[in-house]
């Protein structure tokens, strides 16, 4: 027992001896520096106990900065790697660690010890301006890298954009690169807010690219369903493709021109010219359809063609004939089919109004593509029998500017 208490003071004096002449070392965003509230003298900081030598006192000045510490008044502690090291008593080491007030602190010539038998002397503020001073140049350095690399990019972009917009002889409102960019995004909705026109969006990699209308105030959900809505139905799905592939920094979206009117009803029909003008003096190669507002000119691929064949297909229709060939049906189903058949209220049209009918309909005129008369009918019905197609084709066809019908005739109201 005595032996025990004896090695338990022994510990106890060597450790407080250790943290006798140990200082408060606060590190700084780049450097140690040591605190000299109470004394204006050189300080010695010892080899061991936690302390700096010589040797490693500038490796630890070079090293990355730890948190800072905050003391109030007590300046024999050391910091170091997390751990506060007290002459003072657990108390006063817990109050270190949670001190609000800042300490002054003031730069000085820290004399250090090594070994205890030569004595060298580090001059702290020439070794924080030297750091300083070398990391100043690397960083200057690493800018002055990344900066010609950027500059490099955005040079080359400008170039592509520039060759692009000479070459197909235009002169667009707005372009917006960088499409990435949360920034650009916000930019193209406001600057766009309650305007109409023709926008474009090329492929800066393949100079391919896409050509479109917006209503008014419509530029940017255009902008989103063909470049970010790749769930959606909405935009184009061969720009979706490219943009996946070439990813969206390599796109620019261009304002190609401003509609000066609101779009409505009555002057869509402009804006789609204006469209179509861009569409055949450019001819891009991201549209399918080569005609505004028109699905004239859309060319199905080959894997298209063969689902759709498949779907029409002999075998199939046998298959969905068979369905319910052979199936007998009860006498209860046969009975409510057949009531339900004698309920059913048939329109017959007296002859009078029959007459008016025939009166107020607009007889057509059919012409082949030369402009020859294909034939004269005296409505759209009879049309629609006549050339074995839905009055509803033929409706469509009259609304349209070119009056083109199923790519055969011309159809006009006599």
């Amino acid at each position: 027992m005595e032996r025990f208490i004896f090695y338990f003071l022994l510990f106890f004096f060597v450790k407080k001896k250790r943290l006798k002449k140990h200082v408060d070392l606060i590190k700084t965003e780049s450097t140690f520096q040591v605190d000299l509230v109470n004394t204006t003298q050189p300080l010695k900081l010892h080899k061991g106990g936690g302390s700096f030598n010589g040797l490693n006192l500038i490796t630890f000045l070079s090293r990355p900065a730890e948190p800072q510490s905050q003391t109030d008044g007590y300046n024999q502690s050391v910091t170091r790697h997390g751990k506060y090291y007290s002459t003072e008593n657990k108390a006063k080491n817990n109050a270190l660690r949670t001190a609000l007030p800042t300490v002054t602190r003031r730069v000085a010539s820290l004399t250090c010890l090594k070994g205890g038998a030569k004595e060298s002397t580090y001059s702290l503020s020439k070794a924080n301006a030297k750091l300083d001073t070398e990391r100043v140049r690397e960083q200057a350095r690493e800018d002055r890298e990344a900066s010609i690399i950027v500059n490099a990019h955005d040079n080359q972009r400008e170039v592509v954009l520039k060759d692009f917009i000479k070459e197909k002889n235009l002169n667009p409102i707005y372009c917006y690169a960088d499409l990435q960019l949360e920034s650009t995004k916000k930019k193209i909705q406001t600057e766009t807010k309650n305007l109409s026109g023709v926008y474009l969006i090329l492929n800066k990699v393949t100079l391919d690219y896409y050509i479109g209308s917006a209503a008014t105030n419509r530029f940017y959900a255009r902008f989103y369903n063909h470049l970010f809505n790749f769930n959606g139905s909405g935009g184009s799905k061969i720009v979706k493709l490219a943009v996946r592939k070439y990813k969206l920094s390599n796109f620019y979206f261009l304002i190609l021109e401003i509609f000066p009117d609101i779009v409505n009803k009555e002057n869509n029909k402009k804006l789609l010219d204006l469209e179509d003008f861009y569409l055949k003096s450019l001819l891009p190669n991201y549209n399918i359809l080569t005609e505004a507002g028109s699905s004239f000119g859309y060319k199905h691929t080959e894997i298209s063609r063969i689902k759709m064949k498949y779907n029409y297909s002999i075998e199939r229709r046998e298959k969905i004939g068979n369905l319910n060939r052979g199936k007998s049906l009860s006498s209860e189903t046969i009975a409510k089919l057949r009531e339900k058949a004698l309920k059913r209220i048939t329109l017959n049209y007296p002859e009078e109004s029959i007459l008016n009918m025939k009166k107020k309909s607009k007889p057509i005129i059919l012409y082949n593509k030369d402009y020859t008369v294909f034939g004269e009918y005296s409505s759209i019905i009879e049309t629609a029998n006549s050339i074995k197609c839905n009055e509803k084709t033929i409706r469509r066809a009259l609304k349209t500017e070119k009056k083109l019908l199923k790519r055969q005739w011309f159809v006009k109201y006599k």
